[in-house]
């Protein structure tokens, strides 16, 4: 199979998803569309270039959040309009788009976090969640996991340092 019937493929099997996560985080037919479309394209463009550290699904799904995220940045940067009648309706209107883009931006990295908290070891995750989902103190997680408030510590700083690594390291993609 050449590298034209691999995206084809590739292409069938996963145009849906992708359409419908960007669907619903701009609510734009034309742009998911384009986005997906875009996506697509990059793909045929770097070929056999391309490596994959995870699986093509993943890497689909990580473009086309990288995708939105830079429509509603170039969304925001045109919406910007120079004639002084209205600049106050622009200044509202791009302080609302942007506010919807921090949003968009902020939902992906929380899934991102998701995604490497559901990876640490289940002891270090465990005091994680309790920790900062459920707001428990040291004492409180130490007392209701039957370890020492140092065990506790200590797999806090180790799921804080993965998170914080990891978290780089999506940022910087």
């Amino acid at each position: 199979m050449d590298n034209a019937e691999v995206v084809t493929k590739i292409y069938r099997d996963y145009w849906k998803l992708l359409y419908s996560i960007c669907y619903t985080k701009t609510h734009d037919e034309w742009a998911s569309e384009e986005l997906v479309q875009n996506v697509f394209v990059g793909l045929c463009r770097r070929g056999g270039e391309l490596e994959v550290q995870t699986s093509i699904k993943a890497y689909l799904i990580k473009s086309t959040k990288s995708a939105i995220i830079h429509y509603y940045k170039e969304k925001v940067k045109h919406a910007q309009v120079s004639t002084t009648d209205l600049a106050i309706l622009e200044n509202a209107n791009h302080e609302n788009k942007l506010v919807e883009h921090n949003l968009v931006a902020t939902q992906f990295l929380e899934e991102d976090i998701e995604t490497v908290v559901a990876k640490l070891p289940q002891k270090c995750q465990k005091v994680y969640r309790l920790s900062r989902e459920d707001h428990l103190n040291t004492k409180e997680i130490a007392a209701q996991m039957k370890i020492s408030p140092k065990t506790v510590k200590n797999h806090l700083t180790k799921a804080l340092s993965i998170i914080r690594s990891e978290s780089t390291l999506i940022l910087n993609s």
